[in-house]
């Protein structure tokens, strides 16, 4: 064979090699996901889900600005976020002509560098004043809101904002909601905002309805790096941490009972191949996953009389119908799964009787 000839073929078993091995990584990867997902059943198993909201945020605490009292360039001696004492100098401004101005925390607190000039607007001491009026406007055309920005810098006017103290631990959040989650919500709950960099725990402590949302006030006195830096926010709320059994959605299904009424439940695979309705308690729901948390076992209900009842629910690995809309095609029963019989061995069976006392008779 000519050396084209051998080039040929060697091309031949590389495009044969890597067709084999396309074929391999299907037959193990991608086969057993698609047919998982073809499969008309789901496993019932446990997992967590969190019951959370979307919410506009305004971020406002007990501050103070510091402005410059001449002009001149500018020395700082405490970092960003550093809590600081009484007394400890933060800053001199050395104007071009006459004594440098050194400027001293008056009260203990934190140094912060950021400014959006709306320090005064918001004020623990005033939450009455936080309306919806307060959050931006979300008209089409309408102009965003300043973000925050450092006014560490090398040199200042007469009046410019120097920095500013954050006093006390507790900072707080104004949260515009959308009615259709205020189910959720009560004076006190306590709830996890989730910033872009991390969560923090708050409780509710004022709640405001308007036309077709509410303004929640909420407070907290974990740390958050990036706090000093938040003025208006988009954030999420995560009202509920549940643990239970994960259900596909679709497999939700409402059965009418001889009364009318209707209840909520799933199919279930039983030994027979055929499936029983099972009655479910909702945990939460996420539409993004397609994904539905219940009770695992059981759960309790009020029956008409008002006394609690034990309802039998799905266990975790039961075999649900994955889709509820395709009762046609599966037989549906009202029985329960019969009971499995007791298996008896043979050598059970024969096993002796234990000896009884026998009395004699007469004449023995």
């Amino acid at each position: 064979m000519n050396r084209r000839g051998k080039r040929t073929a060697g091309i031949i078993v590389a495009i044969v090699f890597l067709i084999a091995v396309a074929v391999l990584y299907s037959y193990i990867y991608i086969v057993p996901t698609v047919t998982g997902a073809l499969t008309p059943t789901a496993i019932a198993q446990y997992g967590e889900m969190q019951t959370l909201n979307p919410a506009r945020c305004i971020v406002f605490r007990t501050e103070k600005v510091v402005e410059a009292e001449q002009s001149g360039n500018t020395g700082y001696y405490v970092d960003e976020g550093q809590k600081t004492r009484l007394g400890v100098k933060i800053a001199d401004v050395y104007p071009s002509d006459g004594s440098a101005k050194g400027y001293f925390m008056e009260t203990t607190g934190i140094v912060s560098y950021w400014w959006d000039g709306l320090e005064s607007s918001f004020s623990p001491d005033m939450p009455e004043t936080i309306t919806l009026d307060s959050f931006p406007s979300q008209e089409e055309g309408a102009e965003p809101p300043a973000e925050p920005e450092s006014i560490r810098t090398a040199s200042k006017q007469e009046g410019d904002p120097l920095y500013k103290i954050i006093t006390g631990d507790v900072w707080y959040m104004a949260l515009c909601i959308d009615s259709q989650y205020m189910d959720r919500y009560s004076m006190g709950a306590r709830i996890d905002v989730q910033f872009d960099q991390g969560t923090v725990d708050a409780n509710i402590t004022r709640m405001t309805q308007y036309e077709d949302c509410w303004v929640v006030i909420a407070e907290t006195n974990r740390y958050y790096k990036d706090a000093a830096k938040l003025r208006y926010c988009d954030v999420t709320i995560i009202t509920e941490d549940n643990n239970g059994l994960i259900i596909p959605t679709s497999a939700r299904a409402m059965q009418e009972q001889e009364d009318g009424t209707m209840l909520e439940g799933v199919y279930v695979k039983t030994i027979r191949d055929d499936y029983v309705f099972r009655r479910i308690q909702v945990l939460a729901e996420d539409e993004e996953s397609g994904e539905t948390l219940i009770t695992p076992d059981s759960f309790y209900e009020k029956d008409e009389n008002g006394e609690s009842v034990l309802v039998a629910t799905v266990d975790v690995y039961d075999e649900v119908l994955r889709d509820a809309g395709g009762l046609s095609d599966v037989t549906v029963t009202d029985e329960e799964e019969p009971e499995e019989e007791e298996i008896v061995f043979e050598w059970e069976k024969t096993k002796e009787e234990p000896e009884q006392n026998v009395e004699p008779e007469e004449g023995e």
